[in-house]
């Protein structure tokens, strides 16, 4: 595994694809009909409302597309830095990993908490714990890029 952390264009690939593939999720449902008939965006809590109301407009494109923004600047950085990481590198990309994890796994437990107090609007509530989990990690590689670049 350490092996494979060592290498930028490992890291460059695996943030390439999974924003892809949340970015075609965001793109694709941004203004789909069937997406749009799923959410609910009622007169409950304001910030709900909004949230509804933006997913509706089709504005979780604008999110996907400041995210691979974000992910191409990690993917020439991490390109640039062609020679492998050494340890302290490493270690740094695997202290920021489990930040992620860590924030991810906070993440879920409130998603399951504010699903369990109020299953309604399911769809507006997991499409934030996406748009935190995805902005998560991929704002903890590039501040990894930042700091492998400061040194």
């Amino acid at each position: 595994m350490k092996r494979l952390l060592k290498s930028p264009m490992v890291n460059a690939v695996c943030i390439s694809i999974f924003s892809a593939f949340y970015a075609c999720i965001f793109i694709i449902s941004s203004g789909y009909e069937g997406f749009i008939s799923t959410l609910y965006y009622g007169d409950g809590v304001p910030f709900w409302s909004w949230w509804g109301r933006f997913l509706a407009a089709g504005h979780q494109m604008y999110i996907a597309w400041a995210l691979i923004a974000v992910t191409i600047l990690i993917v020439i950085l991490l390109t640039a830095h062609r020679r492998p990481h050494d340890e302290y590198f490493t270690s740094m990309l695997t202290s920021c990993l489990v930040v992620a994890s860590i924030l991810t796994l906070v993440a879920i437990a409130v998603f399951y908490v504010m699903i369990l107090s109020n299953p309604v609007g399911i769809v507006e509530k997991f499409t934030l714990f996406i748009t935190i989990h995805w902005a998560t990690v991929v704002l903890a590689n590039l501040t990894y890029v930042f700091l492998c670049r400061r040194r």
